[in-house]
């Protein structure tokens, strides 16, 4: 499942897993050899003559073969307990016996059978305590802090049975919400099909749920681009389980039939999809933000604020409400660049206009009214570089007019973006202007990557400098 559906606390779980082993196997060494060393059990300086370092390089590169091996941390092992514990179990007994073995050939030391004796102990031991402790965490915590990940299921009753079970048998990590319909829907025409999964995707958007895996029958093949277009407007990630796969079995019972490992056809695959790539992206974002709040708006805040108050009355900050990730609405902070007045949220600035102050202009013009959105990023509302974020008003109307709108709003929006430094910005009153925008936040989402970030971050740098010609 987590190869189709991202959830943050199964990438979270791999980072403490694999810091966790190997900070408490190396523990478990260096307290070995010290514990024997100090009770004379081991030869300390025998075993130092013999290159103690080589002897611990040694230990972990056994232990990290072992478990690349058995592929003890990758997401598939990683998604159910009993995985993890049946990886777990074959690659410490791989490291214990190779790590053994290799000791008794290369090196030899007085007290060498104390040594591996007490290794092996502590780190059965270890790794008894461990999973133990992961067992709680896998079998309790989801329940209590609600870390299971909300998918829905839709399609055929006739079809959707052998799917069902496979997707929601007993995973702490995810809940699936099964919709099923019946031999009516297949008697309507093509565009009642289609506004019948756009009440599903209404529904389940409405839910918090946007992933969502479709059992297609071969009719659903014949409109599968009107429902991506669907999904893509309720900001759905649709996933494709094709019919003829879900009902296949093997063998004589019931627990041979076929499970997870569907052929799943993906709506959209872009490089922000993965969490693991989200989670690298996030913490940049936090680091940044962290450092340009602490480091610039400390002082930047109280000199602009002032000259702010100093032309027009009003607050120092513009809040708007936003299009987010998922569609959902965020408070977006800006240095206020206008006079207060009625229409800011929902009139965009335009050239020579009257509302805007002296130091607005200049703040526009320069990027710097954009500073307070660090902010924003560090409350993970958005991030430093994605889609630039569009006022509520703009985005109901643009997205019934441009193809493939909402998807920019799979990824959290952006302070600059691709778009923005290719020179789309500012007033849009052209709809083949935001057309362009959306064509270039795509581009973005498909390729992205933390040296497309930077490159973005500094073509932004060098437009402050120069001053944005469409910034008014």
């Amino acid at each position: 499942m987590h190869r189709y559906v991202q959830n943050r606390v199964l990438v979270y779980l791999k980072m403490l897993l694999i810091l966790t082993d190997t900070v408490c196997l190396n523990v478990i060494f260096v307290l070995v050899f010290s514990g024997l060393s100090a009770t004379g059990l081991v030869n300390a300086q025998e075993v130092i003559s013999s290159n103690y370092y080589s002897l611990w390089m040694m230990f972990n590169l056994v232990a990290l073969v072992s478990s690349l091996y058995f592929r003890l941390y990758e997401n598939n092992t990683i998604e159910r307990l009993e995985h993890v514990f049946r990886q777990t179990f074959r690659t410490a007994l791989t490291l214990l016996i190779v790590f053994s073995g290799c000791v008794l050939i290369g090196h030899q030391f007085t007290g060498i059978w104390y040594f591996l004796a007490a290794i092996i102990l502590l780190v059965s031991i270890y790794v008894g305590l461990s999973r133990f402790v992961l067992t709680y965490i896998y079998t309790v915590l989801p329940k209590r802090f609600r870390w299971s990940k909300n998918v829905a299921l839709i399609g055929h009753n006739d079809y959707l049975s052998a799917v069902e079970g496979n997707f929601s048998q007993n995973h702490a990590f995810y809940h699936v919400n099964t919709i099923k319909y019946y031999d009516e829907i297949e008697q309507r025409s093509k565009e009642e099909k289609v506004a019948q999964f756009r009440r599903y995707f209404e529904e389940v958007s409405k839910l918090g749920i946007h992933d969502v895996f479709l059992v297609s029958t071969p009719d659903i093949n014949t409109y599968s681009k009107e429902l991506i277009m669907a999904a893509d407007h309720e900001c759905v990630q649709l996933n494709f389980v094709p019919a003829v796969s879900a009902t296949l079995s093997y063998g004589n019972t019931k627990n041979d039939a076929v499970r997870v490992e569907l052929p799943v056809i993906r709506s959209h695959e872009e490089s922000l999809s993965t969490m693991e790539n989200r989670i690298k992206k996030r913490i940049v974002d936090l680091i940044i933000s962290s450092l340009v709040i602490v480091f610039v708006l400390s002082w930047l805040v109280p000199i602009i604020g002032l000259i702010i108050k100093l032309q027009s009355p009003g607050p120092i900050f513009f809040k708007q409400p936003r299009s987010g990730r998922n569609n959902q609405t965020f408070g977006c902070y800006k240095f206020r660049s206008m006079v207060v007045n009625k229409d800011s949220n929902k009139a965009q600035a335009t050239k020579d206009d009257k509302r805007i102050t002296p130091i607005g202009k200049f703040l526009r013009k320069t990027n710097l009214d954009e500073f307070p959105q660090f902010i924003n990023v560090f409350l993970g509302q958005m991030s430093v570089i994605g889609p630039r974020p569009h006022m509520l008003s703009h985005t109901e109307h643009y997205s019934k007019l441009i193809q493939h709108y909402m998807v920019r709003h799979f990824v959290k929006p952006g302070i600059t973006g691709w778009a923005q430094v290719n020179g789309y910005r500012g007033e849009t009153k052209d709809p083949g202007l935001m057309a362009k925008r959306v064509e270039y936040d795509l581009e973005y989402m498909n390729n992205w990557s933390a040296m497309l970030d930077l490159k973005i971050i500094f073509m932004t740098a060098l437009n402050m400098i120069r001053g944005e010609k469409n910034a008014y």
